[in-house]
This record gives C-alpha cells, structure tokens and sequence, in this order.
C-alpha cells in the first residue's frame, strides 16, 4: 500500500463474514502491516472463519491461518529485515566472465584486409 497524501484520510478493516470492525487507522507508512496483524487476532475469534474455510477446502490450524490440503501446520508466517535478507540468501552469482576480446590494433593491416565481393 502506497502513502497516503491527506492526513485526515482513515481506514478501516472490517470482516466479511462476521462484520466486526476492528482496525481504524489513519493513513500511515505501517498501515500494511498492522492490518494484517489485525486479520491473524481476528481469525482466532471469528466465529464464521472455520465455516468459510471448509466451504473452500481448507483448514485452519491451531493460530487460525488456513492450510492447503498438501500443507502442514503450524504456519509461520516470515518476518524479514533488510539485513537478514542479506544474510540468508547466497550471494548470486555474477556474470560469466566475458572470453578474452582481440585488440585490433595488435592484428597487422594486411590480417584486417576484407576480399572484395565482386
């Protein structure tokens, strides 16, 4: 979610399947992040959210978030920073050093002599 431009701009997250509104924030840089915080508390106490999960065929495990059937719980969900994506991800390899170019000027003239084509 993008910032924002008007300070007086409020947002609000409401469920579907009960109506419960939970999260009212205004328009700030962590507003993604809170709101999906506020879905995993919610999928605890949500009384409708196991019902809708196995219209769909899925389950819940024991926080509330939904597996696939080829899953396994719990889910975990990944928290990264900056400097840990640096650290867990191997370094990517560079490009394939270049073969060796010929320097022009080291060929004699008569080596560059083009045949003529008519």
């Amino acid at each position: 979610m993008s910032r924002l431009r008007y300070p007086f701009t409020e947002i609000s997250a409401r469920c579907r399947l009960c109506g419960a509104v939970g999260l009212t924030a205004s328009s700030e840089h962590a507003l993604g992040g809170r709101l999906i915080d506020w879905r995993r508390a919610h999928a605890l106490v949500c009384p409708e959210w196991p019902r809708w999960a196995a219209t769909k065929g899925l389950r819940l495990d024991e926080r509330g978030a939904l597996l696939y059937p080829n899953e396994t719980g719990p889910y975990e969900p990944k928290s990264r920073s900056k400097a840990e994506d640096e650290d867990d991800e191997e370094p990517e390899p560079g490009p394939e050093p270049e073969e060796p170019r010929i320097n022009l000027m080291l060929v004699p003239a008569e080596d560059l002599e083009q045949a003529e084509l008519f």
